[in-house]
């Protein structure tokens, strides 16, 4: 990168003294020299050149001397940085020079070797400071963009939660419509709620948010506040207490920031405590008061502490992803508290058994006590609207189609509560459905199962989308299985790692429900013309030999073993099961899933395939029945007629 220089200096020779001595770095345009001879011409050149990177200049020079032109830079380019070069190396000059911002000061007569090396120091300061310059601005408009975008979002989103909650004030509002527009109210409010954190932290990072001065009852407030999280705390059965020493009495605080200082806290004790208690004190203090928030839930890992006011911060953990998360809450109570004057801290003790977990936040909170006249405006009640949690999670009971107890039996592993339910609810009236809350919870489902298909979220609790295919992949009872991944992540690496993994297809949540219908729809078409050709391997006495050419593993191991023990009358379905490592359920739905047929009609119907071959090398119609397991020729023959509809010797004869 080239090196732009504004030489100053009223000695005309030095032009081409500079020119001989960096003649090399100019030939290979590293260096650029633009010669000057005055303080005032300077500053022109610096007006029309604003990409000058340093300025070499002398102290005592006509028109206007060095000095003045270094106190002028700052408003002229406040990226270029001086080198004074002077004959005039006494101490004041270089006191006021250094005083005044130059970045470095030579004496004349110049070592053009120690010149170099300070026009190489300087050069690099510079860049960097560019660089920063650079990148703050791209920040700054991040920001703003960011900003504005997010403030764009709350018109439409308005536009969403208003006509929904008028529709939910309908009288008679049909059960299924109730439930529906109940979901986007929820997840609306909770997207606007988000919205508005986002913009909160953007105010208070360019110091817009002002306090607003109030005055009431804190103790009642905040007990108010408490009161409104007390639904959300029954439904998860959990102990909410609000515990003060402070009298009631006229207080002047912000209430506003109270309120969303407490509902972050309160949302995220109630969120991470799956059992136990959650307690709120307030205490007075010589300076104002101190607000705890305790709680028993899952704790906080100690090397994971100190980031949890870093915002978008979310600890990547099995435990704690089961909550899900954004990382804005406790950034927004951090930056409140420090607004409203005061200070916050954590402690937290996380056990992998839950039974000593739980985390306690301390905020000490400056709060004047007031009496008489105070020109502030009174504390209205809080404006909160706090939806209640989702119903707890875990492996939910099985959900039957009003259309068929036949119908393809479909696994949702979807951690969050109401998506899964949501999406059970959707294709209840077409398939049995079975639902679990993570992978692990999915895996156990699937063995005992054995869907027809499986849908997946991507990043769930304890196993993740990953994991639980991999898990089917490699086991001989659910490889079969087709997985349709659900996901948020845009990334193709994600696609591609899925793929990779053997997802058979991918969907990017939001999805629209027609075509996850149409893509399960076609899923379940793809198993059912596998099925139908490994029947017709069985049925079709022209075809090959069906252990030689099939391609299912299981299947091909299944034939070998009925092959070894093919004249054998008792083999029975409890022996290939042990022979197969699975129980007997396990075989009998993993066969019905690649053949629909029960393994007793998959062993019959193989042993009269084998029966073909046996005719064809020349073997009469008794022997071959005993080849292949039949106790007695009459009954061999009425089973091959029923199925191929004519005799053994008929098809001989053919």
């Amino acid at each position: 990168m080239k090196t732009k220089i504004l030489l100053v200096d009223d000695e005309t020779d030095l032009e081409d003294l500079f020119s001989k001595r960096f003649r090399r770095e100019i030939n290979a345009n590293e260096y650029e020299f633009v010669f000057v001879h005055d303080g005032l011409e300077a500053l022109n050149t610096l007006e029309q050149q604003p990409d000058i990177d340093l300025i070499l200049s002398d102290i005592n020079m006509p028109g206007m001397d060095g000095l003045s032109l270094l106190a002028k830079l700052p408003d002229i380019n406040p990226m270029v940085r001086a080198v004074m070069v002077t004959a005039y190396g006494d101490m004041d000059n270089i006191r006021t020079a250094m005083n005044l911002g130059a970045f470095d000061f030579l004496t004349k007569p110049i070592n053009f070797n120690d010149l170099q090396l300070t026009i190489e120091k300087t050069r690099r300061y510079v860049n960097q400071l560019r660089e920063t310059a650079e990148l703050k601005a791209v920040d700054e408009m991040k920001t703003r963009f960011f900003a504005n975008i997010t403030h764009e979002l709350r018109t439409p989103l308005t536009m969403i939660v208003s006509p929904v909650d008028k529709l939910l004030e309908t009288p008679d509002l049909p059960t299924p419509y109730q439930q529906h527009l109940t979901l986007v109210q929820r997840n609306a409010r909770q997207l606007l709620r988000l919205i508005n954190q986002l913009l909160d932290i953007n105010k208070l990072e360019a110091q817009q948010m002002d306090l607003v001065n109030e005055v009431g009852d804190l103790p009642g407030f905040i007990g108010q506040i408490v009161d409104l999280f007390r639904p959300s705390a029954d439904i998860k059965n959990l102990a909410l207490t609000f515990q003060t020493d402070m009298s009631p009495g006229n207080y002047l605080f912000d209430a506003g920031k109270w309120e969303k200082i407490l509902y972050n806290l309160l949302s995220n004790a109630i969120k991470f405590t799956p059992a136990g208690s959650i307690t709120v004190s307030l205490q007075q203090t010589a300076t104002g008061v101190r607000l705890i928030v305790r709680d028993t839930g899952i704790g906080i890992p100690a090397d994971k502490i100190v980031h949890v006011f870093d915002r978008f911060y979310q600890i990547d953990n099995a435990r704690a992803r089961a909550y899900e998360g954004t990382g804005i809450g406790l950034a927004l109570v951090k930056e409140l508290t420090s607004r409203l004057g005061g200070t916050i801290r954590v402690e937290s003790q996380a056990d992998s058994t839950g039974e000593r977990s739980g985390t306690e936040f301390v905020l000490e909170i400056p709060v004047q006590l007031v009496s008489g006249y105070v020109d502030a405006q009174p504390v209205a009640a809080p404006t909160l609207v706090v939806d209640p949690p989702s119903t707890p999670t875990g492996i939910e009971p099985s959900f039957h189609p009003k259309s068929s107890d036949q119908a393809a039996l479909v696994l949702v592993v979807e951690d969050n509560a109401e998506l899964r339910e949501f999406i059970v609810a959707e294709l209840a009236t077409s398939y049995r459905i079975r639902a679990a809350a993570n992978g692990y919870e999915g895996w156990i489902l699937a063995k005992e199962e054995l869907p027809d298909v499986i849908i997946s979220d991507l990043m769930m609790p304890r196993m993740d989308g990953y994991a639980l295919i991999d898990r089917l992949r490699t086991d001989l009872a659910t490889d079969h299985i087709p997985v349709m991944l659900l996901t948020a992540s845009l990334e193709p690496d994600s696609r591609l790692k899925g793929l990779e993994y053997g997802a058979d297809e991918y969907l990017t949540k939001p999805f629209h429900v027609g075509e996850l219908r149409l893509r399960l729809r076609n899923l379940l078409s793809r198993q059912q013309k596998l099925r139908d050709h490994y029947r017709q391997q069985l049925a079709q006495p022209d075809t090959t030999e069906t252990s030689e050419t099939v391609q299912d593993q299981f299947l091909r191991r299944l034939y070998q073993l009925v092959e070894q023990r093919l004249d054998d009358s008792t083999l029975s379905v409890e022996w290939l099961a042990d022979q197969m490592a699975m129980s007997r359920k396990t075989l009998y739905l993993k066969v019905h899933n690649l053949t629909h047929l029960p393994p007793n009609e998959l062993i019959r119907q193989y042993r009269l395939r084998k029966a073909i071959d046996l005719l064809r090398l020349g073997h009469n119609a008794s022997e071959t029945a005993y080849m292949v397991g039949f106790e007695s020729p009459s009954y061999f023959t009425k089973v091959f007629r029923e199925f191929y509809q004519q005799t053994p010797t008929d098809y001989v004869k053919r």
